[in-house]
């Protein structure tokens, strides 16, 4: 059987890391980079195309942040809830033992 453990401070970690990436994904502009390339390529198709590109752009990493988001939100749910049960079991295995032993 295998098994596996999960440590809350590293999932915290884990989580405030993910927020990180999606405000610093929410935070990036590409426009610059759009509007060099329009002018590197005037009369092009690419240069016709870089609003919808911009508007694509904007779009995935809005929704991409979103999910990132929501990732974060149910990693820090499962640490809370881990720890939660964790102290639980381990209240429960107290009192089986009746309070013998170092605890």
């Amino acid at each position: 059987m295998s098994e596996f453990a999960l440590n809350p401070a590293d999932m915290h970690a884990a989580s405030a890391a993910a927020d990180s990436a999606a405000a610093a994904a929410r935070g990036s502009d590409g426009s610059d980079a759009l509007s060099a390339l329009a002018a590197a390529l005037p009369g092009s198709t690419t240069a016709e195309t870089v609003p919808e590109l911009g508007s694509a752009w904007e779009a995935g990493v809005s929704g991409w942040s979103e999910e990132v988001d929501s990732l974060s939100h149910a990693i820090d749910d499962l640490a809370v809830d881990g720890a939660r049960v964790d102290g639980q079991a381990g209240s429960a295995m107290h009192g089986l033992v009746g309070g013998l032993g170092p605890r």
